[in-house]
């Protein structure tokens, strides 16, 4: 879900090596490389770069929790938050174990971002979430993000900088020392100027709002490539639309998994509208794909998409809506040249003038469990859990850990097969008796020894101007970080 990309903290022990002085024969030498191994994450920073608040116009939920830890983790842990531009001591949030949440965090920031740091046992389940609902203008719609960790690169697929389109890089530095970012964009015209997005500094503690018009002016069918070469950022895009006074939707792009040969895009829910895959060739050669779709019922390759080209350094759009309209799906993409990356564009229709979009990013399948932090279910609203098993027939188990906001007996758990092949779908409301409203904390985690199964969360409301949706990819918890293996010098032996 890639994890949603923790920042992760661990201690490394190293191995050195030693001169001995003998009269005895050479020795052989030892193993100059020790295997890799793991270690228990005990930390972890996210980061939501662009918390926005209006009065009632526009205001930005966002929640922070922990997915419950693996087998053999136990013990509590802390969890604080503070405002990117604060330099004192963050608050600690009231969640010291795994399967709590707190919500409504920053509602009193507005053009400032949200840094979330767990310890200790915590670390390891960490989930930062927010979710933006605008009333009108460019700001009309639900635009939900998961807060990533700080990293040094990033890759995002969607948006344009078309008339009517405002496309925005947004870069949280969380560091004391500037940070130094390039940014390559690609194109369905192929690849943009490089020059306007080099060398793009972010002071310590602070943020930046990069509009990428002015790497790829009037183009459609981006694809953003974040590199940081000094420091570390938490990178996000913002896409909004606007046809002079109508809002025509809003969203969040999500982060991309990185080039691959085989990209999986999960998720995109039934319904009225469009469905455009975008697959980015940003290699030299140019590449051939084909699109197998899994269903509910069963995987197939459409007609005329088992061989088509994407030509060097560009993006290649498809639409998919004949195979979406009564019934959602999960889009395998492979490559038969160098990889690719991948993203998919959700365009609502509905009556009148007023539009709504999304975007369902690439992911990889659930690698453990999985924390939706805010559930909100009430009348107007719906949230859908797609799940997809590519392979063989997968089990997943949904279990709210959490009634936000009152204690009492929690819903029980729901187990759901995923038949081989098919994608499966759980309206989420039916965690609460029809006509009950509820805020719940619920977590999503692969049975033991199930297949690998992809997982994806649309949220839906019916606004009084039309639906209001977003998606989310959902990824494991990250309960282990791997150790790099180490060196050990060679004992050199020495005669006297």
């Amino acid at each position: 879900m890639r994890h949603p990309s923790l920042s992760l903290l661990a201690v490394v022990a190293l191995l050195c090596g030693g001169v001995v002085a003998s009269n005895a024969q050479p020795a052989a030498p030892a193993p100059r490389h020790a295997a890799a191994t793991t270690a228990d994450v005990v930390g972890a920073t996210a980061i939501c770069p662009d918390l926005r608040q209006d009065r009632n116009v526009l205001r930005t939920r966002v929640s922070a929790g922990v997915a419950v830890a693996a087998k053999g983790v136990s013990g509590k842990g802390s969890l604080m938050a503070q405002p990117l531009s604060a330099r004192g001591a963050p608050a600690q949030l009231p969640v010291d174990r795994p399967g709590q949440v707190a919500v409504d965090l920053g509602s009193t920031l507005s053009g400032d971002a949200l840094e979330v740091t767990a310890r200790g046992p915590l670390a390891a389940g960490l989930e930062l979430e927010q979710v933006t609902r605008g009333e009108g203008g460019s700001s009309r719609g639900l635009a939900g993000l998961r807060c990533e960790a700080p990293k040094t690169e990033a890759w995002f697929v969607g948006g344009s900088t078309q008339v009517g389109d405002s496309l925005t890089l947004v870069m949280a530095n969380p560091d004391d020392t500037p940070a130094l970012v390039d940014v390559v964009v690609w194109t369905s015209d192929g690849p943009a100027d490089p020059r306007p997005g080099r060398g793009i500094s972010i002071p310590g503690r602070k943020r930046a709002a990069f509009p990428l018009d002015q790497i790829a002016p009037d183009k459609e069918w981006l694809a953003v490539h974040v590199v940081v070469q000094r420091g570390r950022v938490a990178a996000a895009v913002r896409h909004a639309r606007l046809d002079g006074h109508t809002p025509k939707g809003v969203e969040w792009v999500p982060q991309a998994q990185p080039p691959a040969t085989t990209v999986v895009v999960p998720g995109l829910p039934m319904g009225p509208g469009r469905r455009i895959l975008s697959v980015t060739n940003p290699g030299l050669d140019p590449t051939v794909v084909s699109f197998q779709l899994t269903t509910p019922d069963g995987q197939f390759v459409p007609s005329g998409m088992d061989a088509l080209e994407v030509p060097a350094g560009t993006t290649l759009a498809t639409e998919l809506a004949p195979f979406t309209d009564k019934s959602p799906a999960t889009v395998k993409i492979v490559s038969e040249g160098g990889p690719v990356v991948a993203g998919a564009f959700i365009y609502d229709l509905q009556e009148g003038p007023v539009r709504e979009i999304a975007y369902a990013g690439s992911a990889l399948p659930l690698s453990g469990p999985a924390l939706l932090t805010d559930l909100v279910i009430d009348r107007p609203t719906e949230s859908t859990l797609l799940l997809t098993a590519l392979g063989a027939s997968a089990t997943v188990d949904v279990t709210p850990v959490a009634i936000v906001g009152r204690d009492g007996p929690l819903p029980a758990a729901k187990r759901v097969t995923v038949p081989a092949g098919r994608t499966t779908t759980l309206k989420l409301s039916t965690f609460l008796p029809p006509g009950a409203t509820g805020r719940l904390a619920v977590e999503v985690r692969p049975a033991p020894g199930s297949a690998p199964v992809y997982a994806a969360r649309y949220l839906r409301e019916h606004g009084t101007r039309g639906p209001l949706t977003t998606m989310l990819d959902l990824q494991g918890a990250a309960q282990r970080v791997p150790l790099p293996a180490v060196a050990r010098d060679p004992i050199v032996a020495v005669t006297r």
